[in-house]
């Protein structure tokens, strides 16, 4: 076996051996003079560093005094020393104010850069070892120590680290922790933090969307309601979060229109304005105090408006403060429709220059056509240039309550109302033309085609049923950091979100002008509109100039906009066709008042209707009868006859679906696609007359007189069919259509009936 080797043992007790390295222990670890003082100036360095302008400072005065004995005993120049102070002063000056710009703070800076040259010349002079320089320099150090502590770059700056550490624990608790407060600013309301969250590893879109949960956090450690937090991406900076923080109530005053002020109402209905001198105020925001604008027209011309507003959800107010402000102007006309409930023309018609209420589908009817002349007019007129709005020749706004009473699927007129409305959101904004128009939802079933959603650079959100309705009318809205109108200012009535064209929002409260009382003496004290159009426009403009011949006393939805003219006396029985001009004439209605209000009164809804008759005459009255019907049965005769078969709903939906996704479809699906003769013959006959040169979509539009997005739809199906009836050549603005016979590269002696 091996051997083990062991150690000698020592003659030492295991006492001496305790005692022998207790000693040299203590030996070890006792700390040399050096090491003392070190540990101290490390720990006066700790100690400057917690607060370095005023602990640093005072250090620097306190070591300052002995230098001066030392300048004294070598025999340093005092005025080669002094010299220094004046420059030393302007560097200060000039280095602080331009970082700070603040005059106070500069001073003390550049009065203490000057004294430390001023002081070091004294001393090497008189020496340090006297009380008069003892007291002189005492004086002096506490008075610059004071006026630094206490200046107001200091005191923002001790402010400042307060706020950090506030931020600090506030972030800790809601786990955004090494984040770091780079920005605070006061608001109305409360505060709003700029903070950097590069280092958290979390992106600000992250942080600020709605399923991250932070301002709920943040909430929740300040005690207060869920939406007083709101947190947004920095539009200028990927990496920083703006945290909004609502101390106050921001829905705890009143929203109130000057006009609901007795006092002040007589002063509002007198004031003028231009629709060039800024946008239309229509509520407040609560964070700022700021008023929320709406913006109708600009020097970069028109904007139309499009409105979303669920039943009871403030939309009459709304409507009530845009035209209480574009009635007051000097250069807008304001033409109202409202067939739903008749509430702008009742309200607001001795202030508007024309308007349609319940029942008068006609005049609406005849209010668009105006609009669509006129925009022709001015666009001929300009080359397409933006209209420049004049009293002699003013913006025109027509706000359109309930638009689906106009274009949506269950609106009689919507065949005839939806081409134009279609026609002035495309091409009214430059041609000083103006929608706004109101839906209850954001759906093409309620307004008639997406030209609202393409074509309105304005978005107004009001009090919302459901989240998922914010997607109808503002798709990025939760991207953008917009508030969601269902739950926004739960209780609070009166809430809208505006959008522009630049996706820029403002969210806030509509001043309250709900008293309808209010608005109607608004309205006339208001007066009638003092723009005027054009004569050479009024001309094209069928029954514009007898618009208000329908007294406002009547009952035909309100439909009433002014003092009615001198009744004429009463007509004779008038001819079959005299009859058929009068029943077309704006309203269809006569006014009758005066020497003849007995009468009128009498005959209210055979009269005024427009029946051109005295119902007192019985001759006339079997006539007009007789003629009726003649004229239903000459009607009826040229219907088609009803199909065998009912069509189910289902189908024509997707018959509908089908035809508007022509332009998309596969042509062996447009084949089966039939093609009316009121669309295929001016099409072929404008083709036919053209030949070689074809046509452009635009004039095969006009020839057939409907929309332009349903003549393109026919478009493809006639060239889809087998064999084609049209052939199309080019593409986008090249884009021309010919006959097969007349098609670029055809055959012509191929025959194409085969």
């Amino acid at each position: 076996m091996a051997r083990r080797n062991r150690r000698p043992r020592s003659t030492t007790t295991w006492r001496d051996a305790a005692h022998h390295n207790h000693n040299h222990t203590r030996n070890r670890n006792a700390p040399t003079a050096g090491q003392t003082a070190l540990t101290a100036i490390r720990g006066y360095g700790r100690w400057v560093a917690h607060s370095p302008d005023t602990r640093g400072l005072g250090s620097a005065l306190a070591a300052l005094y002995p230098l001066g004995e030392i300048g004294h005993l070598t025999g340093a120049d005092p005025l080669m020393l002094g010299a220094f102070a004046p420059p030393a002063a302007l560097a200060a000056w000039v280095g602080t104010y331009k970082k700070h710009a603040s005059p106070r703070y500069s001073a003390t800076v550049a009065a203490t850069a000057a004294g430390i040259p001023a002081w070091l010349g004294a001393a090497a002079h008189l020496g340090i070892l006297n009380l008069p320089t003892l007291l002189a320099y005492s004086i002096s150090a506490t008075v610059t120590w004071s006026a630094y502590t206490w200046s107001d770059v200091l005191k923002k700056r001790r402010a400042w680290a307060r706020e950090q550490l506030k931020w600090d624990e506030l972030a800790t608790a809601a786990g955004l922790e090494d984040s770091r407060l780079i920005g605070i600013d006061d608001t109305r309301l409360g505060v709003r933090f700029r903070v950097d969250v590069r280092a958290t590893n979390k992106r600000a879109s992250q942080l600020a969307g709605k399923g991250g949960g932070l301002a709920e956090d943040i909430a929740a450690q300040i005690g207060l309601p869920a939406e007083r937090v709101r947190i947004t991406a920095d539009d200028k900076h990927a990496g920083i979060i703006r945290v909004l923080v609502q101390m106050l109530d921001p829905w705890a005053g009143p929203a109130t229109h000057p006009a609901m002020d007795p006092a002040a109402a007589p002063t509002l209905a007198a004031a003028r304005r231009s629709i060039m001198d800024g946008p239309f105020v229509i509520g407040i925001d609560p964070d700022t105090g700021n008023p929320m604008t709406l913006t109708v027209f600009d020097r970069a011309g028109g904007h139309h408006v499009f409105v979303v507003a669920p039943t009871g959800s403030g939309k009459t107010t709304l409507y009530n403060n845009v035209i209480e402000q574009a009635t007051a102007c000097t250069d807008v006309l304001v033409w109202g429709i409202d067939l739903g409930k008749g509430t702008i023309a009742r309200f607001w018609g001795p202030a508007l220059d024309a308007a349609a209420g319940i029942g008068e589908e006609k005049k609406a009817l005849q209010i668009l056509e105006w609009a669509c002349l006129t925009i022709d007019h001015r666009s001929r007129e300009t080359g397409g240039r933006n209209h420049q709005p004049t009293p002699t020749d003013p913006v025109i706004l027509i706000p359109v309550d309930e638009l689906d009473t106009l274009t949506g699927a269950n609106s009689s007129i919507a065949l005839k109302a939806k081409p134009m409305i279609e026609h002035i959101y495309r091409r009214g904004r430059s041609a000083g033309v103006e929608l706004l128009t109101a839906s209850q939802r954001g759906v093409v079933q309620y307004t008639g085609s997406k030209d609202p959603h393409a074509n309105a650079d304005n978005k107004v959100v009001l009090r919302m049923n459901r989240a998922a309705e914010m997607g109808n009318v503002v798709p990025e809205w939760e991207a953008s950091g917009m508030p969601n109108m269902a739950s926004y200012a739960r209780g609070v009535k009166g809430v809208a979100l505006v959008v522009d064209s630049e996706n820029t929002w403002v969210a806030g409260r509509v001043l309250d002008l709900s008293d309808l009382d209010a608005v109607e003496r608004l309205a006339h004290q208001r007066g009638a509109p003092t723009a005027t159009l054009p004569a050479a426009l009024v001309k094209g403009l069928p029954g514009y100039a007898d618009r208000r011949r329908v007294p406002a006393t009547s009952t035909a939805g309100g439909g009433g906009t002014g003092p009615a003219a001198p009744p004429p006396p009463p007509p004779p029985p008038l001819s079959g066709d005299d009859r058929r001009e009068l029943d077309a004439a704006p309203g269809g209605a006569e006014p009758t008042n005066g020497a003849s209000g007995e009468r009128g009164s009498r005959i209210g809804h055979g009269w005024q209707a427009g029946f051109g008759i005295d119902p007192d005459d019985h001759d006339a009255v079997e006539r007009l009868a007789g003629e009726l019907v003649s004229e239903v049965e000459a009607r009826l005769r040229d219907m088609p006859q009803p199909p065998k078969q009912p069509t189910s709903l289902a189908d024509m939906i997707k018959a509908k679906e089908v035809l508007d996704n022509a332009e998309n479809n596969p042509p062996e699906v447009n084949q089966n696609i039939p093609v009316s003769e009121k669309i295929a013959g001016p099409v072929l006959a404008l083709l036919a007359e053209r030949g070689a040169d074809g046509a452009t979509p635009a004039e095969l539009t006009k020839a057939v007189g409907k929309g332009e997005s349903t003549v393109r739809r026919y478009l493809a199906i006639m060239r889809d069919h087998k064999p084609p009836l049209i052939v199309g050549s080019g593409s986008t603005r090249n884009l021309r259509y010919f006959l097969p016979d007349h098609a670029p590269g055809a055959d012509p002696t191929t025959d194409h009936g085969q």
